[in-house]
């Protein structure tokens, strides 16, 4: 007992320096909440959005591994918060499941291909796409939005930067252009589109935070979800793609900003410090391969 009251102040002690130094904004108004009083979320599901191959892993470590062949997963997760499903991302479109010639945001770098779809995967858990009322997108690039499309009366949740980012005119970066021309195709018109500015409590109750995490993208946002059991868990988007980058802040070269990213990356680490949080990699494949797949869930 004596040990868990320490325990208990010394993060206490710990919150209020991080306040103090900025980190933690214990304001009224914030939307980072109080990590003693945030409520839960009940379940959290990982679903197989993809797996991918690249041809050139330096593009996401650059000055390493140039030519070296990688492996990527794709990720999406599923949330129950009360009556209410949060899909995060939604992965490589579902037109790719079957076709082993694969689909691609960037042919001559990367090819994607499903080995379930979303809806089959909705499905084990005797849902169907309508029963999702909320999804929220990390960013545009396509294997995360692939099949925005089939949720047409759920919710979509991105970032306002993000959403002007899509819809300005071309920069320098020829690969960059690409995604963001997918990116319109495949975002469309959503008809319930909700654009958000900076970290956001989702359902109002400190159990699911989009965190703001300009770099990969100008909108790119992070998950920050409480569980019960679990703790706080944050659901990483692209902040990093694998776990040395996060280690080392290294920048893939197809990030649209190098200081926001290593700031992002921060930002996280230091998320992590605050909540004790585990920091769940999208792409890492050594990593995803060792986590619960659905039905299994963390809770």
């Amino acid at each position: 007992m004596l040990r868990q009251v320490r325990a208990t102040v010394s993060f206490v002690v710990v919150a209020f320096l991080l306040i103090a130094e900025g980190v933690l904004d214990a304001r009224a108004d914030s939307k980072l909440p109080d990590p003693l009083k945030a409520s839960v979320a009940q379940q959290l599901f990982r679903l197989d959005c993809g797996r991918s191959l690249a041809n050139d892993e330096s593009v996401w470590t650059p000055g390493q591994n140039v030519g070296v062949s990688i492996e990527f997963s794709s990720t999406c997760w599923l949330i129950r918060h009360g009556k209410d499903w949060l899909l995060w991302d939604t992965g490589v479109p579902e037109a790719t499941f079957g076709d082993t010639r694969g689909w691609s945001t960037l042919p001559k770098l990367i090819v994607y291909h499903l080995d379930k779809t979303l809806t089959a995967q909705l499905a084990e858990l005797g849902l169907k796409r309508d029963d999702v009322t909320r999804v929220a997108i990390s960013h545009t690039h396509g294997d995360h939005i692939g099949n925005v499309s089939l949720f047409s009366n759920s919710t979509i949740l991105m970032q306002r930067a993000e959403y002007n980012w899509i819809h300005s005119p071309d920069g320098p970066n020829d690969n960059v252009n690409q995604l963001m021309a997918l990116a319109r195709k495949l975002m469309g018109t959503p008809k319930n589109l909700q654009l958000i500015d900076g970290d956001t409590d989702i359902f109002g109750d400190g159990s699911v935070i989009l965190v703001s995490t300009p770099g990969h993208t100008p909108g790119s946002q992070a998950l920050l979800v409480h569980l019960k059991n679990s703790g706080f868990i944050i659901l990483s988007g692209d902040v990093a793609h694998l776990e040395g980058n996060f280690e080392k802040s290294i920048v893939p070269s197809l990030n649209t900003n190098k200081p926001e990213s290593i700031a992002s990356m921060e930002r996280i680490r230091q998320l992590i410090e605050t909540y004790k949080a585990t920091l769940f990699i999208n792409h890492d494949k050594k990593q995803s391969d060792k986590l619960k797949l659905l039905p299994a869930f963390y809770d």
